[in-house]
């Protein structure tokens, strides 16, 4: 159980500043939703937050503890990228296995926690197939397995739910909700769906343009949004989805 703190974060990329001044706190086991529209800096916060990127000013901090100089491997924060980020050339379940075995855990534990994973996001027939013999949905699920496996105490997703179909999506979702809270994971997740963040989200960051706008739980997000623009992007994402 971490907490996490970005004080004053910039990033630019060339002429163009990605993230401008934001500063965010977001408290042990709690999940916290980053919405807005594209272009206005969420991956970047999540790859900032992983250590991917460096931020050109401001400061990170876990428990209280800067983790600017940490590299990836050392920060302990699981991601879950949009593009998956699966290894081709390993199966399903080597691919969930993979950070348990740089980890060296013990053979048995490591069993047991990919057989679980697996479970819990319904691929346990597909271990032994290779990620090109899947769909969309079952890659995101195979990356969202392994970011869980190592049981890390941040997590990170990049819309984790947006290649799962309608017809499973519910199920997905509640499940996912359950693991998190039983891992106890600090959760970072971009999200699009207003319905899948407003049913996952303790709170909800909505960015524009780079910079953290609002901070509130969903249902005050609802009855209280800060501005027009905050009224505005839930609206269109509502129209859009």
């Amino acid at each position: 159980m971490k907490s996490l703190r970005l004080e004053n974060i910039c990033k630019d990329y060339g002429n163009s500043r990605a993230l401008d001044h934001v500063s965010l706190a977001i408290e042990p086991e709690e999940f916290m939703v980053v919405m807005g529209p594209s272009g206005s800096g969420k991956t970047t916060l999540l790859l900032t937050i992983l250590g991917a990127l460096k931020p050109d000013e401001g400061h990170i901090f876990m428990n209280g503890e800067s983790i600017d100089n940490l590299p990836v491997e050392a920060r302990g924060i699981g991601y879950v990228p949009q593009d998956f980020g699966l290894f081709p050339h390993l199966t399903v379940r080597q691919n969930v296995s993979f950070g348990l075995e740089v980890k060296n855990i013990p053979r048995d534990i490591m069993s047991q926690t990919v057989e679980r994973m697996l479970s819990f996001v319904e691929l346990k027939e597909f271990a032994d197939r290779r990620p090109n013999m899947l769909s969309g949905g079952e890659r995101q699920r195979v990356a969202l397995a392994r970011a869980l496996a190592t049981n890390p105490s941040i997590l990170l997703l990049d819309e984790p739910l947006s290649s799962i179909d309608e017809g499973t999506k519910s199920d997905v979702r509640e499940r996912l909700k359950s693991i998190l809270r039983e891992a106890k994971a600090t959760t970072v997740c971009v999200m699009h769906t207003p319905e899948d963040a407003f049913i996952l989200g303790d709170r909800i960051a909505v960015m524009n343009q780079g910079q953290i706008i609002q901070i509130s739980t969903p249902s005050e997000l609802l009855r209280n949004p800060k501005n027009r623009l905050v009224k505005r992007l839930i609206a269109s994402m509502y129209v859009q989805d």
